[in-house]
């Protein structure tokens, strides 16, 4: 029987190298070695880059619990007042129902503004 030569891997979250691991005294199976992108699920779960569901979804902490435009409770989503999704800080967030969401860039939009900003109280 030949033995083959493994190349060296490295998991693509923290750069360390990937060994096979070890069930007892059984040795991790090579197709679930091959197959295997991160040395641990911990490090497979982080994240470094996110992407704009990750941002918003960061951004729903902030939520209040109506729309700060018109109080509706329903389909309530965040708003970034200067457009800038990575920028999450609660005073940047502005909570708004999707009617007045759509409506407030809608507006922006059509007078030519390249940044919608906080949109004022309609109650």
């Amino acid at each position: 029987m030949m033995k083959v030569a493994a190349l060296q891997r490295f998991c693509v979250g923290c750069g360390t190298p990937l060994l096979r691991k070890r069930y007892g005294a059984r040795l991790e199976d090579w197709g679930v070695f091959n197959r295997r992108r991160h040395c641990s699920r911990s490090c497979g779960n982080s994240r470094t880059v996110l992407t704009k569901h990750g941002y918003s979804w960061r951004a729903r902490k902030h939520l209040r619990p109506s729309c700060e435009a018109c109080g509706s409770t329903q389909s309530l989503e965040a708003h970034h007042i200067d457009q800038d999704m990575t920028n999450n800080q609660g005073s940047n967030i502005q909570t708004l129902c999707s009617p007045c969401h759509d409506f407030w860039h809608a507006t922006a939009k059509r007078i030519g503004r390249a940044i919608a900003g906080k949109m004022a109280s309609l109650v």
